[in-house]
């Protein structure tokens, strides 16, 4: 009996020697990943706001599928793509916070060129590609000769 009482404790003293080596390899791992979104979040604030544009756009509606056949799949590849970014929001969702000051929106596509974090510019409703690209670049010209985003 002795002996088996042995075995039974070393084998307990090595699940929980096993067990405070886990814990204090989570806790460091914890700490560490808590530092990294510390200075990310950091980071992110001292940025200034960026430039967007943002498509206000609902399900079935045939001219957010004319606008994504015709230029969906080429915009992130432009050069106002990739200075504006597009991003997509459901008008029938619950509007993201740093977009509330976005006026109202009815109709469908409507695209919001955001620029400093605020609406810019807007172009309600999809007629072709050349309309589209026409006014897109019409904005992107007077954000460009408008003065930078105060800090």
């Amino acid at each position: 009996m002795p002996v088996r009482e042995a075995a039974v404790r070393a084998a307990a003293n090595d699940t929980r020697r096993m067990s405070h080596a886990k814990f204090r390899a989570i806790t460091c791992l914890v700490a560490f990943f808590a530092v990294v979104l510390m200075s990310g979040a950091k980071a992110a604030v001292s940025l200034p706001a960026r430039d967007q544009l943002v498509m206000f756009e609902q399900e079935g509606c045939p001219y957010c599928a004319a606008w994504n056949r015709d230029v969906g799949n080429v915009y992130s590849k432009s050069d106002e793509g990739k200075a504006f970014p597009l991003r997509r929001v459901d008008i029938h969702h619950t509007r993201p916070a740093d977009l509330r000051a976005v006026g109202s929106v009815r109709f469908t596509p409507t695209f919001v060129v955001m620029h400093c974090g605020r609406e810019f510019a807007r172009i309600t409703g999809y007629l072709g590609n050349e309309q589209f690209w026409g006014l897109l670049d019409q904005s992107v010209r007077s954000i460009k000769e408008s003065s930078a985003c105060a800090s």
